[in-house]
């Protein structure tokens, strides 16, 4: 079955969420039919490098023949360059105007690799096109950048992956998405892909896309157990607080897990406090009315301040410890006694 990031990826620009600049440019180059012979697309995981560059290439050959994409990752040694390169020195035979190469992960191609390539860049065949796309452009050798027209893509917005991950929901028929597509789309960083197979993972355990059913599928810690537990904290209730703890271990959760998950929170609670919109952190929309109870809490932001510092050593403390339960067992009393 086809995954949903598949079925689901841009076909055309206009499809394309954000990078409006970038294919602005793109669009000008394709109506002039003015193109440079090396492209550089570069930007965090799953902000549409190779997407923008399979679009645009098959914008150049107006649909005919097909692209070449090639694994940087696997195809990044001298002889893998050398056949690119003789590939190139060739013209298409079906019936397309250039031949047109995607290397992806282009960055793990080695300093040899790089060497090699370099003359071809430096005089590419004339109908021949080389689309770079990577994560890591730091790494690409100097003279190699220099010479590519590159593109620094951006992280999407919050709210264009909401919207996205809102639509796909629609057209596979879920339920109760809209709290889970706040959710995915705050906790996946601005990663389209991310968001999607996310959000994948989640129907995959139950279409009907309620918080609790997505936290569980996700392998995420409950929020209602998070605010719970920083109630008993504030109130200094350290049988609760151990409860809690004994009670994920006993479920065969991981602690360690439990504590990153934990300091997130904590994290966005003092955001919360600080800016009294759910919009800046990843607690559910829904969630907001328990945020505006601890929000109302005298020298609360303070609180969570120091919450936030001590959670924090629990999690450098645990690092390495093989018997983690009672370390953060521990450390949790100390905290509920007073931080």
């Amino acid at each position: 079955m086809e995954a949903l990031a598949v079925r689901y990826r841009p076909q055309k620009f206009e499809d394309v969420c954000s990078q409006g600049s970038i294919i602005t440019i793109l669009k000008q180059q394709l109506q002039k039919k003015e193109y440079t012979n090396c492209y550089g697309f570069c930007g965090p995981s799953g902000c549409g490098k190779t997407t923008i560059a399979r679009i645009f290439g098959n914008a150049i050959n107006q649909g005919k023949g097909e692209i070449i994409e090639i694994d940087g990752a696997s195809n990044n040694g001298v002889d893998n360059i050398r056949k690119i390169i003789e590939e190139a020195s060739t013209r298409c035979i079906d019936g397309a105007e250039y031949k047109i190469f995607i290397i992806d992960e282009c960055h793990m191609i080695t300093t040899a690799g790089w060497n090699a390539f370099l003359k071809t860049i430096e005089e590419p065949p004339k109908y021949s096109i080389f689309m770079f796309c990577t994560t890591n452009p730091e790494k690409m050798p100097a003279t190699i950048n220099n010479r590519i027209m590159k593109f620094n893509l951006s992280k999407i917005d919050t709210n264009l992956i909401r919207s996205r991950l809102e639509y796909i929901c629609q057209q596979e028929g879920f339920t109760n998405y809209n709290d889970a597509c706040d959710y995915i789309s705050k906790l996946c960083q601005g990663g389209m892909r991310d968001g999607i197979s996310l959000l994948e993972k989640a129907a995959n355990y139950n279409t009907d896309l309620s918080i609790d059913n997505v936290l569980e599928a996700l392998g995420d810690f409950s929020y209602d157990s998070f605010f719970n537990l920083t109630g008993d904290l504030l109130n200094q209730d350290e049988g609760n607080v151990l409860l809690t703890i004994n009670n994920y271990f006993n479920q065969g959760r991981d602690l360690k897990l439990f504590v990153d998950q934990y300091l997130d929170f904590t994290l966005d609670l003092a955001k919360y406090c600080l800016y009294n919109d759910i919009n800046y952190v990843k607690i559910p929309a829904n969630l907001a009315p328990r945020c505006q109870g601890y929000s109302g809490i005298p020298n609360i932001l303070d609180w969570t301040n120091r919450l936030i510092g001590k959670v924090l050593d629990v999690k450098n403390a645990i690092r390495y410890d093989i018997n983690s339960k009672t370390t953060i067992e521990a450390m949790f009393i100390a905290i509920s006694r007073g931080i």
